[in-house]
């Protein structure tokens, strides 16, 4: 047994990677598909396809790592809430993962993991703390304070979704997917145009908005770069309470669209008297994957990865490694 599989299962596609053991941080297979929308069964089903099938693993795998959005309890290895994962609660995907690929497995949260590929491969391990936001179909940080995650008491430390940013919004029921995320999260730009559009729900994409702000729509414009603002307020208040080293700027809108680090660079500048640098991600959209197959090294006690990964520690505030 050589093999380890990374797994990254987002709102709108789930890749997964192969590395050898000594080796997790070099993907050297991989596939994507488009994430199944009938629930934990079918991710898992088409999960255990591209692992035996498309990428024809016949041996059996050493370890299996996988991430996800949402409140993850990685000590319990139960995903406790995941709105975009048409709200996944209570699943306990260790023993899913365990049971089907007879393997030692360990989750996290995808941005988490994000952040923890991000200090072992790309900055420097002096750093601290890094924030890692992503912007995809959601919004979201993960952050490493001297060499640890920061989890909170109910595993939902990073979840910037959730912050109202302008006070037009106070007083509104803004579950599950919070307030900034509605308003800036890929889902949520997607949900605004299609009200502008006069469309039904769930029928056009971030993607959309984007391509007609590109070609000069003024309602798209005006739609992004409020989104644009929303977020630089966000990124603002993460930097005022934790005074990073860095902020790295992840997911698929954030590496996307240069136009709205620039703003969030901006706003930083007039805001905060000593902003940190804000960088795209070095890792791109790998970052989350890199951490799943990091993490899968954890449940080996590889000393690259995490060896406390998969243990019965009780401890919220941290089972990353040291840096």
């Amino acid at each position: 047994m050589t093999l380890i599989a990374g797994i990254d299962i987002g709102g709108t596609r789930t890749r997964c990677a192969l590395a050898r053991k000594d080796k997790p941080h070099e993907i050297y297979r991989r596939i994507s598909v488009a994430t199944p929308q009938q629930g934990p069964d079918a991710v898992l089903d088409a999960v255990e396809d591209m692992i035996r099938d498309k990428l024809g693993v016949e041996e059996p795998l050493c370890a299996v790592g996988c991430v996800a959005p949402g409140m993850t309890d990685t000590q319990s290895g139960v995903v406790l809430e995941a709105t975009n994962l048409n709200y996944w609660t209570n699943i306990p995907l260790v023993t899913e993962l365990e049971t089907r690929f007879q393997a030692p497995a360990a989750i996290e949260n995808d941005v988490n993991a994000a952040v923890i590929a991000e200090t072992r491969l790309s900055v420097s391990t002096e750093m601290s703390p890094v924030v890692y936001v992503t912007l995809s179909t959601g919004v979201a940080a993960g952050i490493v304070i001297d060499g640890k995650i920061l989890r909170g008491a109910n595993y939902c430390s990073g979840e910037i979704g959730s912050i109202i940013p302008s006070p037009e919004y106070l007083g509104q029921d803004w579950q599950p997917g919070g307030c900034l995320e509605q308003l800036a999260g890929g889902v949520g730009l997607a949900a605004q145009w299609a009200k502008i559009q006069g469309a039904p729900p769930n029928t056009t994409s971030a993607l959309e908005v984007f391509q007609a702000a590109d070609a000069g729509d003024i309602e798209a414009i005006a739609l992004i770069n409020k989104a644009t603002d929303y977020l630089a307020q966000a990124i603002v208040a993460l930097v005022c309470i934790l005074d990073p080293a860095i902020v790295i700027l992840g997911g698929s809108i954030g590496l996307a669209r240069p136009r709205i680090a620039e703003r969030m660079r901006q706003v930083l500048a007039e805001s905060v008297p000593h902003a940190p640098p804000l960088l795209p991600s070095y890792l791109g959209e790998d970052a989350p994957l890199l951490g799943s197959l990091i993490l899968a090294g954890s449940c080996l006690g590889d000393s690259f990865s995490d060896p406390a990964a998969s243990s019965a520690s009780d401890s919220r505030a941290d089972i990353s490694p040291p840096l």
